[in-house]
């Protein structure tokens, strides 16, 4: 009797224990796999501001960089093909008119990347140009990276950036939507 009071003790001790690393263990797990995309994309967007800030004429164009080192998804890669090859034809500019990487045309210091959380089946990647750090006068809005998995790596799939328009009011546009030609 007193063995079998062990034994269920034990057997619920161990359940429980099971159960609640069960349920931690994916978001440990998340938190060092978040950890890696920001290391990863931290270390990208830090070699690609270098060519913004002192450009060459072998500086790689944002497209070039993200075809070359493999960091956007399929859709994606043919979206900026199809750009870069509307921009030859148009004589200089398709529809996407800034450095999506960068979100602009210009940068003082090296892209930041401030925050990676992971949001259903992607991970969302906060990323900030620092425009405020060299400019105080100067509105800074984040910008979001949406990242997808293929294949065991993590890619950008898309790109949420914001404006305040005139009136104050904020805008917000996707990378895809410009590359489709559904924003202005």
């Amino acid at each position: 009797m007193k063995r079998t009071r062990i034994a269920i003790k034990l057997a619920v001790f161990i359940f429980l224990v099971v159960g609640c690393a069960g349920s931690f263990l994916p978001s440990v797990f998340a938190a060092d796999e978040a950890t890696e995309i920001k290391a990863k994309y931290a270390k990208l967007l830090t070699d690609y501001s270098q060519f913004v800030l002192h450009p060459t004429a072998k500086s790689p164009s944002a497209t070039e960089f993200a075809l070359k080192n493999n960091i956007v998804s399929k859709e994606l890669a043919g979206l900026l093909r199809k750009d870069d090859e509307l921009a030859k034809k148009e004589g200089g500019m398709g529809y996407l008119d800034f450095d999506f990487l960068v979100n602009g045309q210009d940068l003082c210091k090296p892209v930041k990347i401030v925050e990676v959380v992971k949001d259903k089946a992607a991970y969302i990647m906060q990323a900030s140009n620092r425009s405020r750090e060299c400019c105080k006068d100067c509105d800074e809005n984040p910008y979001f990276f949406v990242l997808v998995n293929e294949s065991g790596v993590w890619k950008i799939d898309d790109v949420r950036y914001s404006f305040k328009d005139d009136s104050g009011t904020e805008q917000k546009f996707f990378l895809k939507d410009i590359l489709n030609g559904k924003v202005d």
